[in-house]
């Protein structure tokens, strides 16, 4: 009798397993591999079908690619037993030149494959560049490998020379002339008129004695034209011109100016209110023996207004650099600079800071 109901029992249980309703996700292929695509044909799209071979409802509640380059649509119906269904991807090889291998994750109801990763690969072939992809820049029919020439450090006894390249990239002649040309800036036009597709350069020469400035400077001229898109095109330059003090002899450096500063050259404030303006004045001495210049003074921010009280100190006298920070529309830790340059040969460029905290 005891053997009976136990047999009894196993049978439901396997009739139990058999007889409960599940769905169950079959794909027809996991990967795709796209070969050899070329990237001026375009996005390329691929299709992974599958059916439902289990006994309820399949539903797909989510379909997530690797990377934004891969987009994907797919069946969101409840698909019954039996049925079919797609994941459809695309894949754009724009600027993705050689081989690639992305996923794309598929979450299911299926209690056995919750998680899928199906995966797309192939190689992009280049598109042969034109004269045009190789100035990025496109100010109206007029293309540029840059339109910002960055001198870098420059010091103010030397010149330097960079070559501006452009391309003429419309249907019909570009005529060019310079506008609001700098003083410190020689340019050079060796063709003022560029046919179709013609290549031109500007050949321009940084003078930093005529800029009669120090630190980090930026500035800019025009190219007026005659395209009809963009007439005038707006040329950046920029130098971190810095003094040279190669000529000085022992004897000079021995007699030249030295500012040194009677507290630290950082500042806390510690914590104020959003609002709050806090004032410091940096005091400083010239101790060397030829006059101090303070060449320039200037703040990280718009926030931190200042003013050198002297722009000369001559030896022995003392002066001072006052700082204001305004704190209106400003949260959290701060930290500012200001940066002052001076004739001191081994102190010529400084750094002040400002910091604290704005509640």
């Amino acid at each position: 009798m005891k053997s009976k109901i136990v047999f009894l029992g196993f049978v439901l249980l396997v009739f139990v397993a058999f007889g409960q309703k599940k769905p169950s996700i079959l794909f027809e292929s996991k990967v795709y591999d796209f070969g050899q695509i070329k990237e001026e044909n375009g996005p390329q799209k691929c299709r992974f079908n599958f059916t439902n071979v289990g006994t309820d409802t399949l539903k797909l509640t989510a379909v997530r690619p690797s990377c934004g380059c891969t987009t994907s649509s797919y069946t969101k119906d409840p698909i019954p037993p039996g049925g079919k269904g797609y994941i459809e991807a695309v894949y754009n090889p724009a600027n993705r030149p050689g081989a690639f291998n992305k996923a794309i994750t598929v979450t299911t109801n299926d209690p056995d494959n919750p998680t899928i990763v199906l995966s797309i690969k192939g190689e992009v072939i280049p598109k042969p560049k034109t004269k045009a992809d190789y100035y990025p820049q496109h100010l109206g029919n007029l293309y540029f490998v840059t339109n910002h020439l960055a001198f870098g450090d420059l010091y103010d006894t030397k010149t330097k020379t960079d070559t501006l390249k452009f391309y003429n990239n419309s249907k019909q002649d570009i005529t060019l002339t310079i506008k609001d040309a700098k003083p410190f800036l020689k340019i050079d036009l060796p063709k003022t008129t560029l046919k179709p597709e013609e290549e031109g350069i500007a050949i321009v020469t940084y003078l930093p004695k005529e800029r009669k400035e120090y630190g980090y400077v930026f500035d800019q001229f025009y190219f007026n034209t005659n395209d009809p898109t963009q007439p005038d095109k707006i040329i950046y330059v920029s130098a971190n011109i810095m003094q040279d003090f190669s000529w000085m002899t022992e004897k000079d450096k021995k007699n030249a100016p030295k500012i040194v500063f009677k507290d630290s050259t950082t500042y806390d404030f510690g914590t104020i209110k959003q609002g709050e303006k806090v004032e410091h004045s940096f005091t400083f001495t010239n101790q060397g023996k030829n006059p101090l210049q303070i060449l320039k003074v200037k703040a990280s921010c718009g926030c931190t207004a200042v003013e050198p009280s002297k722009k000369e100190v001559k030896k022995g006298e003392t002066s001072e650099i006052k700082a204001i920070f305004d704190s209106s529309g400003r949260k959290g830790p701060q930290y500012k600079t200001i940066t002052v340059i001076t004739n001191d040969p081994d102190h010529s460029n400084i750094t002040l800071v400002i910091k604290g905290n704005v509640e």
